[in-house]
């Protein structure tokens, strides 16, 4: 989909406006000089555009459809790390925000080249809302200094925090300090995806809900195998989403001493060993499931067949693997979270834009896509995949999972699971034991971390 087109004739002006800056800023930014260029011309340009313009009066509800519609003008600019293009924004959220507010003009940046977090903040831009997954929103915030506590403004326009998804809430109540420095919107976990075809090929039961991991790797190892000199593979995951969503939610840096957990925590031994056991029944290879009609299962984010075309594989898909002392919990939740910042100066319209995409009206439209939904509604749960061309798979089991605790997050996850990451093929390989590489990837998040301290100093 493209950009959405602003409501109204009178808005004409601003959307052409709007698309000359873009232009324009698409210009300097591929110029050489674009680093001064950039941070001199692009408040002017994103001022023409009708951004960090004047707030609204801020007196009426946001799921209020008169509310809506008698705001005043306001432009909110959202900012996120996430690889996303501003077709999937305006999909997912930027069409539904100008259709309920046509008086606010929506502006997403994602990070990319001019556009980091650093360039945009030394521009003049002010970023009303800062959003990406549970691990990076609320560590951006800190990082940047933009943390805001939204606990007043989420009362006085009725956010119903007590019904959203709990282990979200606690999760953002543990980063922000018992605050609430942001809110989920929706909800993203982890599955375990299959190919009927090569089930059924060779005579093998399906997966199903509820199964533990014993019986997961069990199957994987079954459909690994050679056959008319074609090889099939079993199962394909690793590292992300294993140690991100595990239902045994382990974090990585103990929040109370702030050390690697690695070599203090034996469930991380239950954890890489369940990986290398998935990784040898690929071979270590990176392979597509829905690429590749030789992969039988795949241990993938929940949301991959929204983000991808699988209308050519006979797929279906069950719960993530459970374990046999924790019966009935699934994984862990991967909310996305919007937190208004500090600098912003649209705190009242900014709340009421999350105010509304969390409203019954928004999560049901979320769910109907097979979006899956913050809010604990079983109406909204009920109607997951309504709309969606998957609607006849066992989507349900998405949002019938209880999840396990979000882990403890810190600043350095990302390049924690790439610590992680690059150890798996040598164990896969048998060329360390799984002693000697934790020893090896604990010194490395230790050196990690002195390096952030010298920085800080």
């Amino acid at each position: 989909m493209g950009e959405s087109d602003l409501s109204g004739g009178k808005r004409y002006t601003g959307k052409l406006l709007f698309r000359m800056g873009v232009v324009c800023l698409r210009t300097i930014m591929n110029n050489r000089w674009s680093k001064w260029l950039l941070a001199g011309l692009m408040p002017a340009l994103l001022a023409a555009c009708g951004i960090n313009g004047s707030s609204g009066n801020g007196s009426e509800k946001a799921n209020g459809d008169e509310g809506a519609k008698s705001d005043g003008p306001a432009n909110l600019v959202f900012y996120s790390t996430a690889v996303w293009s501003q077709e999937a924004f305006n999909e997912r959220f930027g069409d539904a925000i100008r259709k309920k507010f046509p008086n606010y003009t929506v502006q997403a940046i994602f990070n990319g080249k001019g556009t980091s977090f650093e360039d945009v903040m030394s521009s003049g831009v002010t970023i009303d809302i800062v959003w990406q997954d549970v691990n990076n929103t609320i560590p951006e915030l800190l990082n940047y200094g933009l943390q805001y506590d939204m606990t007043e403004l989420i009362k006085k326009y009725g956010v119903p925090v007590q019904n959203l998804e709990p282990t979200a809430i606690n999760a953002i109540r543990e980063m922000s300090d018992g605050k609430l420095y942001a809110l989920p919107i929706v909800n993203n976990t982890a599955v375990l995806y299959y190919n009927k075809d090569l089930f059924d090929k060779f005579g093998v039961p399906y997966p199903t809900d509820g199964m533990t991991w014993d019986q997961a790797i069990d199957l994987a190892k079954r459909l690994y195998r050679s056959d008319g000199g074609v090889q099939y593979y079993g199962m394909r995951g690793g590292i992300q989403p294993h140690a991100n969503l595990s239902p045994l939610s382990i974090p990585s840096i103990d929040p109370k001493t702030g050390k690697p957990t690695l070599l203090t925590d034996d469930r991380w031994k239950t954890l890489f060993s369940e990986v290398v056991e998935m990784k040898k029944t690929v071979e270590n290879k990176a392979l597509s499931f829905v690429k590749d009609p030789k992969v039988a299962m795949s241990l993938d984010l929940a949301n991959i067949f929204i983000n991808n075309d699988m209308s050519a594989l006979n797929w279906d898909l069950v719960s993530y693997p459970a374990y046999k002392d924790k019966p009935g919990v699934g994984p862990q939740a991967l909310p996305t979270l919007f937190g208004i910042t500090s600098a912003s100066k649209q705190k009242d319209e900014a709340m009421k834009v999350l105010s509304y995409l969390l409203s019954v009206e928004a999560q049901m439209s979320f769910s109907e896509r097979a979006v899956i939904p913050i809010l604990q509604n079983e109406q909204v749960k009920g109607a997951f995949g309504k709309n969606s061309p998957y609607k006849n798979k066992n989507l349900q089991s998405i949002v019938k999972t209880k999840f396990a605790p979000i882990t403890s997050k810190s600043k350095f996850e990302g390049n924690i699971r790439t610590i992680y990451d690059k150890a798996i093929p040598d164990l896969v390989d048998g060329k360390v034991d799984l002693n000697t590489a934790f020893r090896s990837m604990d010194e490395q998040i230790n050196k990690l971390i002195a390096e952030d301290k010298m920085k800080s100093k």
